[in-house]
């Protein structure tokens, strides 16, 4: 359980530092505009797809809840 003095010590300590985060500067210059990468949206969404996949076929091998809990008792300890 906090006491007064700790939550208020707590507080100073948090306030002493957010003149740090207010500190920074902004970025300076003018900003480019990066051309569209297909290649990396293409390659995100087959990622997606097969994640997706994987995800469908192994709830199709998942019947009961001992097969969820368990791997369907194929894992062993070693």
């Amino acid at each position: 359980m906090m006491t007064r003095h700790h939550k208020l010590l707590c507080a100073l300590a948090l306030a002493s530092f957010s003149g740090l985060a207010v500190a920074a500067g902004a970025l300076e210059g003018p900003a480019e505009k990066q051309p569209l990468n297909i290649t990396a949206i293409a390659m995100f969404i087959a990622f997606v797809i097969f994640t997706m996949g994987i995800t469908k076929w192994a709830a199709k091998k998942t019947t009961s809840a001992s097969d969820f809990y368990t791997a369907g008792g194929g894992i062993t300890g070693f």
